[in-house]
């Protein structure tokens, strides 16, 4: 590194020595030498000025070490609360579910503030998000959750237990004495007989009114009574009745010429089981 240098100063007019007169007279090895190295640490020094530093110079528009240090950092401390977690929650004058009744109720969801603790930390004072309203609530689990310890809140001032109040004791009510009854004895039913039908023809209409009835007999009474044209193998309506004796209208069905008797039959029973069978006839008239 040493040579190129040295010829690049034999090359330099501020390194070849001038005279008095116009013609250069030539330096000895060791003046040549000892400007070489001079040059080096002149240039050395102008390259290292050159250099960008590590640490850049802080400028006017740069906040200086004082300005950062007194610019806050952290986050803002969560103020201390608790929520209620329980469907509801009574809010009482005081630590006990003996201050009855309640203040109020709270609902789920509701921000409560705790200021002040019972002896034992079971109970909590509270006041009311967005409320002046206070109180105290119980301080399990499974009704409210803070976000703090609340077991280092000081000790609240505990409000006179409320005396209970007198409550008459209702007289005891007289025991009616049982009344005798007598046994009911069973009476036979009576014999369920007379059976009657009879019929009533509308010769407008061609529309027959049935009455019926019975004697005797007991309880429920129930039965049928059928239509059918004479000749005809199968009855065309079987009307179901209930009752002892009673009425119903019929209306045979039409698509015939002539005269025709209608046959009607009564099948009645009790309900002991006893039954009575009456037959009755009505004449209707088809015309073509």
């Amino acid at each position: 590194m040493v040579v190129p240098l040295v010829l690049a100063a034999c090359n330099r007019p501020d390194l070849v020595e001038s005279g008095p007169t116009s013609t250069a007279s030539a330096l000895t090895l060791e003046d040549i030498e000892a400007a070489v190295v001079s040059t080096m640490m002149v240039e050395g020094a102008l390259t290292a000025a050159a250099q960008p530093s590590n640490n850049p110079v802080p400028s006017e528009l740069s906040p200086t070490a004082t300005d950062t240090a007194a610019v806050p950092t952290g986050t803002p401390t969560e103020i201390a609360n608790c929520l209620v977690v329980s469907n509801f929650l009574n809010l009482r004058s005081g630590p006990g579910v003996v201050y009855d009744p309640p203040i109020k109720t709270l609902s789920n969801g509701t921000v409560l503030f705790p200021f002040a603790t019972n002896g034992d930390g079971t109970w909590l004072e509270v006041k009311l998000q967005g409320e002046s309203t206070t109180g105290w609530v119980s301080a399990s689990g499974q009704f409210i959750s803070c976000n703090f310890d609340p077991s280092g809140l000081s000790l609240g001032q505990i409000p006179p237990t409320p005396s209970p109040t007198n409550t008459s004791t209702p007289s005891p009510s007289l025991t009616p004495t049982a009344t005798y009854t007598a046994t009911p004895t069973n009476t036979p039913c009576p014999k369920f007989t007379n059976g009657t039908l009879s019929t009533s023809v509308d010769t407008g209409t061609n529309k027959v009114t049935v009455t019926w009835s019975s004697t005797g007999g007991c309880g429920l009474f129930t039965g049928t009574i059928t239509a059918t044209y004479e000749g005809d193998g199968a009855p065309y309506a079987t009307h179901k009745i209930t009752g002892q004796s009673g009425k119903l209208t019929d209306s045979p069905p039409g698509g015939r010429c002539g005269s025709f008797d209608v046959l009607y039959n009564l099948k009645l029973n009790d309900s002991s089981g006893q039954s009575v069978n009456v037959n009755a006839a009505a004449n209707v008239y088809w015309l073509c």
